[in-house]
Order: structure tokens, then sequence, then C-alpha cells
């Protein structure tokens, strides 16, 4: 077993990493929130289907083929450009990441993570969300979202009805509503998509909070998603 993980049965090699069903949470560049601390909620749901590991020293490629999803729960340590590397090479190989940032971006946090996630058209921003007047959440930095969705999959995928499918008009139409706390946002060009925004109610106005990439390679997907907010997904934000 590679040093820095936790003991998994069976991992996977890049060969069937789209079959794994074992998610990695980074702690080694002291995250924000780990599986044990601000995560145990998310876990805790997650363990129905997943496998939850830990990476906790510096990363390699061998350690990140141990899971199909690596996950950044707020990074505050520099990357090396070794890893970075070893990045690049698991999400050319069929694995996926997913990296959560926080109010202020990067500069903030302490990370250099944008000299990697600008290579996929993403950039996180040194600002904040706020939302410009109260509703439900008592801190600004709390921001209720309420017409966020930009992609409208996600909504036909939470179940909602989306306007303009068959049958459906305006006054029948869903969308999904969100809170965003405590996040920046992000700035997003091609081949990255934005699928997220902070809407109407909130500053800055309709500016991107989520972006997806996919690199597609000698038939394997790799995938780039990056949210600005580490705390959409803490153990008080979440049932």
């Amino acid at each position: 077993m590679p040093a820095g993980t936790s003991k998994l049965a069976g991992q996977p090699s890049t060969s069937d990493l789209a079959t794994s069903n074992v998610i990695m949470f980074d702690t080694s560049k002291r995250e924000l929130f780990t599986p044990t601390s601000g995560f145990k909620v998310l876990t805790r749901k997650l363990r129905s289907s997943w496998r939850i590991g830990v990476l906790k020293d510096e990363l390699q490629l061998e350690k990140l083929n141990t899971g199909r999803i690596v996950v950044f729960g707020g990074p505050r340590e520099k990357f090396t450009g070794a890893e970075f590397e070893a990045l690049r090479q698991y999400i050319s190989e069929g694995g996926s990441v997913l990296i959560l940032m926080g109010e202020g971006g990067e500069t903030s946090l302490g990370t250099n993570i944008n000299f990697l996630l600008e290579e996929c058209g993403i950039n996180v921003n040194s600002d904040e969300v706020i939302r410009t007047a109260y509703y439900k959440y008592p801190h600004p930095k709390e921001a209720y979202i309420s017409n966020g969705i930009l992609n409208r999959e996600i909504d036909r995928r939470a179940g909602k009805k989306v306007r303009g499918d068959r049958g459906v008009e305006g006054d029948t139409a869903g969308n999904i509503h969100f809170v965003y706390p405590y996040g920046a946002t992000l700035a997003v060009q091609k081949p990255a998509v934005a699928v997220l925004s902070t809407g109407s109610a909130c500053f800055p106005l309709n500016r991107p909070i989520c972006a997806f990439h996919s690199i597609k390679k000698a038939g394997k997907e790799g995938r780039m998603v990056v949210l600005g907010s580490s705390h959409i997904f803490h153990d008080n934000f979440l049932d």
C-alpha cells in the first residue's frame, strides 16, 4: 500500500478507474475540511455507495490512482510542479478531480491551484459572494441563490420540471435553490463550461461559481470540477 493513503482492498489501476467506487480526500495541503473535520455528514452520505480514502502525503500518480475521484476541500498549501504533473496525468487517464475553494480564492487560502486550473480555462477569483438582501440565512456571505442553474440538465437530474420541455410552461417550471456559503466566483472560458452562477440576487451578479472541464484521450474521459466554496458541503449546510 502506498504511504499516506488509507488501506483499501482491491485498489484500482488506471485501467479500471471508470468502474472504481473509491473517493479519495486529500489532506496533504492542510485542507479546510476533511472526512473527520467538517465533512463528516458528507462522507456518511457517500458511504452508502462509495468507499472513502485519504491522501496524506505528497501527491503521486500511484496514490491518485487508488480512487476514481480525488477531492480537495480547500487546499491551504502550494502544490509542487511534480504534483501538478501527477494530477494532469491522473485526469488524462480517466480520473476525476473536485477542487473546492473559498472566499478570497487562492490568495486567501495560500495555495497556487490556479496554475493548474488556468490550463483548463478556469480561474478562482480573489473575491467573495454576498447576498444583497436578507433572505433565509442571517449572514450575507451565506448567499441563498434561487436562479443560479446554468445547465438545465442539473434541474432534470434533480427531478425538476424544466421550462421548454413538453407540457411545461413558465408557472409550472421549477429550479434548484441552494445556499452558497463563504465562496468566491470563477472566471471561465473554453474549453471549460460554467454550470452554476451567483444569480441575480447576489453580488457579484450572474458570475460563475462552478465549472466543469473534461479531457478525452485514448478512449478514457477524465474530469475536473471546480466549485468556489468548500463550506457548501460542510456539516452545517447539509441535512
